[in-house]
C-alpha cells in the first residue's frame, strides 16, 4: 500500500511539474514572439534606435554582406551604412518564425525573409534564412546574435 501511495504521489508531482513547465514555455514563447514582432516593426519603419533596444549591449550580428559586428554602436553603424547604399527604401517581409528553447532563458529563432532592394539601379535582395539567439535579461528578451544567410539557388548536379 505504501508503494502505491508513493507511486501515485510521485506521478501527481511529476504531472504538475510538467504542466507548469509547459505553461512557462508557452508564456515565454509568446513573449519571444512579441519581442520579435516589435523588433521587426521598428526595423521595417527604419527606426534604428528603437530596433537597437531589442539588442543586448554586446550583441553580434552577421549582415547579408558577411560583415560581422559586435556591440550596439557597430550594429548601428553597419545598418546606417547599408541604408545609404539603397536607391530607395528596401522592403522586408519575414515569415515562418520558429522558436526553440535551449534553456528557459535562451532561445534559438529562425525565420525566412523576402527582401526587395535596389542598389545602383540593380534589383538585389531576394530570399534569406535568418537565425538569432535571444537571451532573457532582467525579464526582457534581447538579441544576443543574429545572422542573415542569403538563399543562393544552386544548379542541378550533372547526371541527376
Amino acid at each position: 500500500m505504501k508503494n502505491i501511495l508513493f507511486s501515485t504521489l510521485t506521478l501527481c508531482f511529476f504531472a504538475l511539474f510538467t504542466q507548469n513547465t509547459q505553461a512557462q514555455t508557452a508564456a515565454d514563447e509568446a513573449a519571444v514572439r512579441k519581442m520579435w514582432n516589435e523588433a521587426w516593426a521598428a526595423y521595417q519603419a527604419l527606426d534604428l534606435e528603437k530596433a537597437l533596444t531589442f539588442y543586448a549591449d554586446n550583441a553580434t550580428e552577421v549582415g547579408p554582406d558577411g560583415r560581422k559586428v559586435s556591440g550596439k554602436k557597430e550594429i548601428r553603424e553597419m545598418w546606417a551604412s547599408m541604408l545609404q547604399m539603397f536607391d530607395e527604401m528596401p522592403t522586408f517581409t519575414p515569415s515562418n518564425l520558429s522558436v526553440r528553447f535551449i534553456t528557459p532563458d535562451v532561445a534559438l529563432l529562425d525565420w525566412d525573409t523576402e527582401s526587395s532592394m535596389k542598389i545602383g539601379g540593380q534589383q538585389v535582395g531576394g530570399r534569406s534564412k535568418d537565425t538569432a539567439v535571444v537571451h532573457k535579461v532582467g525579464g526582457k528578451w534581447l538579441f544576443e546574435f543574429d545572422s542573415v544567410t542569403l538563399v543562393q539557388e544552386m544548379p542541378e548536379a550533372a547526371g541527376k
